[in-house]
């Protein structure tokens, strides 16, 4: 099983040595996989699949060959380490490349597979997914339902050349709901998720529910005047843009100058009131794990602290370019953050919002800005407006537009209460000044 997985890893870092690589590394793995689709509250589609596969990475005078395949028979993963080596060899060198990291020890986390989830049957997702549809038509008979569930496990080693021997297993369960409400010419839409490494933290019930009720609220949207003003960012929205300043801090982006953070290591990017914490050894979170994708060991690290950008996120190639700690960030394609934990405020959302006399709340929604620029141009998909510190009416044909910086620099409140999902800690955020451009 996960013996036989890392002979196989290992196997490939010697054969693409033997072909002439200075360093190779090799991940394989194999999977079990549950899917569901609804489409106009009907089952659209199930699946149950099984894969397995390999990846190997060699490097010649740091010219990088990637080789991968499906199937983990000893004459393919031979074949994918003979490819990546000879790829290897005939790529531009790159002598900002050092090093692949070399053995260390790893902190076991708990919680990151569960049998109950591997041993899940399709009928199961199904009854999820229908019951879904179920609790939203029973708030509203005409609501139409969109979404699915799925379920999963996967078992994988990792080694390279150096020594470096990793292997780990994992689980996941989620399950989605959108539901459409129309009343002639109106139209009110909302979801509502849940996920999880293991089936005790799985709950599924009353998504539905709350997809359709929340669906109703966002009936009789109306346009609101241009203006600047305070803007509340619901949980769901306040996570995407925390998740997004710590994405566009990884230093692949930094060091090709694609990101809006280039150059702003050590200094202020947000409100003090803005700190933000990557925990990766959070039992039973989403991202959690021992290790990254190179096996460097991971490690708590701070990347905002009231309002500073401490560091980057870096794998093997950028930490020995910038010469600078490799902080555990790399992954099979990039780098990227696991738990990002902001810290809490003193006000809970509710005060929050009644402390606001006029602004927008947005209940969710994507708040990426341009990586590049900053610039942030958003749709307020579901949003309301906020009249003499309460929700007043569902807002439609407006946008959000501001620089990211001077929005993060902008917060000025970050609430007590949150909602959670493993290993995430989502609060409400308030930030001034922020263009809000409607049709009314």
């Amino acid at each position: 099983m996960a013996e036989d997985l890392m002979s196989l890893a290992q196997m490939a870092c010697e054969v693409a040595v033997k072909e002439g690589a200075e360093q190779a590394d090799a991940s394989v793995s194999r999977s079990h996989s549950l899917g569901v689709e609804i489409e106009r509250s009907a089952i659209k589609s199930s699946d149950a699949g099984w894969g397995s596969g390999v990846s190997v990475r060699a490097f010649y005078r740091g010219g990088t060959g990637w080789g991968s395949a499906s199937g983990l028979d000893e004459e393919t993963v031979r074949q994918t380490a003979v490819k990546a080596a000879r790829m290897a060899k005939v790529a531009e060198p790159d002598p900002d490349f050092l090093s692949l990291p070399a053995p260390a020890e790893y902190q076991q986390v708990e919680g990151l597979y569960d049998q109950a989830v591997a041993e899940l049957s399709i009928e199961q997702v199904i009854a999820w997914a229908l019951a879904s549809v179920d609790e939203a038509k029973a708030v509203a008979g005409d609501a139409i339902v969109s979404g699915g569930g799925g379920a999963g496990s996967w078992e994988s080693a990792l080694a390279n050349s150096l020594g470096v021997a990793a292997s780990s297993r994992g689980s996941h369960v989620g399950l989605f709901a959108f539901a459409i409400i129309k009343r002639g010419d109106d139209v009110g839409s909302y979801y509502d998720f849940d996920q999880a490494r293991v089936l005790a933290d799985f709950a599924p019930d009353g998504l539905g529910t709350k997809a359709a009720q929340e669906a109703l609220g966002f009936l009789a949207a109306r346009l609101v005047p241009t203006a600047t003003l305070p803007v509340v960012f619901g949980p769901l929205s306040a996570d995407s843009l925390l998740r997004s300043l710590c994405y566009n801090a990884n230093a692949e982006d930094i060091q090709r100058k694609r990101s809006y953070l280039v150059g702003m290591k050590g200094r202020q990017v947000a409100s003090p009131l803005v700190t933000i914490t990557d925990e990766p050894f959070i039992p039973r979170g989403l991202s959690s794990g021992p290790h990254d994708g190179e096996g460097v060991p991971h490690q708590p690290l701070a990347i905002v602290e009231e309002g500073l950008l401490r560091t980057y996120l870096h794998n093997s190639y950028t930490a020995g370019k910038a010469k600078e700690p490799n902080t555990g960030h790399g992954t099979r394609g990039g780098i990227s953050p696991t738990n990002l934990i902001p810290r809490l405020g003193a006000a809970t959302a509710a005060e929050i919002i009644a402390d606001t006399p006029e602004g927008i709340y947005l209940n969710m929604g994507s708040v990426s800005p341009n990586s590049v620029t900053g610039e942030i141009s958003a749709t307020v998909d579901f949003g309301f407006k906020i009249e003499k510190g309460k929700l007043a009416y569902p807002v439609k044909s407006t946008m959000l537009g501001i620089n990211m910086l001077d929005l993060l620099k902008n917060v000025d409140a970050i609430s007590s209460d949150y909602r959670e999902e493993p290993g995430m800690i989502m609060p409400t955020i308030r930030a001034h000044g922020i263009k809000v451009a409607g049709g009314g």
